[in-house]
């Protein structure tokens, strides 16, 4: 396993492509992406599909990167995810 990456703006685009590039190289990729259960669910739907299809580590998490509350609780659930492995 390589390293563990965020990817903030991976709900599509450049984001997008970054993310699943990095998880098809060995990465441990945390997906970015706003309103995981909302509006973006389906593109987090893609997210998880690609994952296991590829058979690779791509997981999404909720960001909102305007503030700092969400950017902390999310990296806290990555150390912990990471913690549980």
């Amino acid at each position: 396993m390589g390293k563990v990456i965020v990817v903030t703006g991976a709900l599509s685009g450049f984001g997008a492509l970054t993310a699943r590039a990095l998880a098809d190289s060995e990465n441990m990729v945390y997906a970015a992406i706003r309103n995981i259960g909302g509006r973006n669910a389906k593109a987090v739907a893609e997210e998880m599909a690609y994952a296991f299809q590829r058979h690779v580590e791509l997981r999404v998490v909720e960001i909102d990167v305007i503030s700092v509350a969400p950017v902390e609780a999310a990296v806290a659930q990555i150390v912990e995810e990471g913690r549980a492995s």
